[in-house]
């Protein structure tokens, strides 16, 4: 085995140990992200708006209390109780 042989195995024994680290250290850093919120999975859009319309009461008296016009407040229960127009 030559001196150049020699070194071209290292240097790929070294690449690939690197490129295996980056692998293993990007998916560990995901998985820590996603696991970041708790373990709990995002709320759908149904989800909220039946939490909303079941809250309606204390959203609508929240609203008023942080300024919000009841023209504001009448799209936002039309929309979240599903009483647009089409």
């Amino acid at each position: 085995m030559t001196v150049s042989a020699g070194l071209l195995l290292v240097f790929l024994a070294t690449s690939a140990i690197c490129v295996a680290g980056i692998v293993v250290i990007g998916r560990a850093r995901r998985a820590a992200r996603d696991s970041g919120a708790g373990g709990e999975a995002l709320a759908s859009r149904a989800e909220t708006q039946r939490l909303l319309a079941a809250n309606w009461a204390r959203v609508e008296q929240t609203a008023r209390s942080n300024g919000m016009s009841e023209e504001e407040i009448e799209r936002v229960r039309a929309n979240v109780l599903g009483l647009h127009d089409g």
